[in-house]
C-alpha cells in the first residue's frame, strides 16, 4: 500500500515538473486569482512541424494556453494554436499578443470572455 502511494505521490511529481518546464517556455498574457485558484492564458509564437500530410515545412504557428492551478500545482490545461501568415516568419520574436487576438476564442483573448 505505502509503495502504491509513493508511486502515486512520484508520478504527480514528475508531471508538475513536466509541465511548469514545458509552460516555461510560454508567456502569462493574463492572470486571474481567486483565493488559492489561479486561471492563467499563455501564448508562444514558434515555427511548428505540422504532420506530413498538411505541410513538409514548418510553419509559423500561435499557441494559447489556458492553464488552471490550485495553490500553484497545474491541475489542468488547453491548448488552442492558430496559422499566422508566412510573412511572420521574418519576425517571429516581434509578433505582439495584440496582433492575432482575434483569430483565438473569446476565453483566450487577451481581456477574455465578458
Amino acid at each position: 500500500m505505502l509503495a502504491c502511494v509513493l508511486v502515486l505521490v512520484a508520478a504527480f511529481a514528475l508531471r508538475e515538473l513536466y509541465l511548469e518546464h514545458w509552460l516555461g517556455r510560454s508567456i502569462c498574457i493574463r492572470r486571474q486569482r481567486k483565493g488559492l485558484t489561479t486561471v492563467e492564458v499563455r501564448r508562444r509564437v514558434a515555427m511548428e512541424r505540422l504532420p506530413s500530410s498538411v505541410s513538409d515545412y514548418p510553419v509559423p504557428r500561435e499557441e494559447r494556453i489556458l492553464v488552471k492551478r490550485l495553490a500553484g500545482v497545474v491541475l489542468w490545461h488547453r491548448e488552442v494554436s492558430v496559422g499566422l501568415p508566412l510573412s511572420a516568419c521574418d519576425h517571429l520574436q516581434d509578433v505582439t499578443a495584440q496582433e492575432f487576438d482575434r483569430a483565438f476564442p473569446s476565453w483566450l483573448r487577451l481581456k477574455g470572455a465578458n
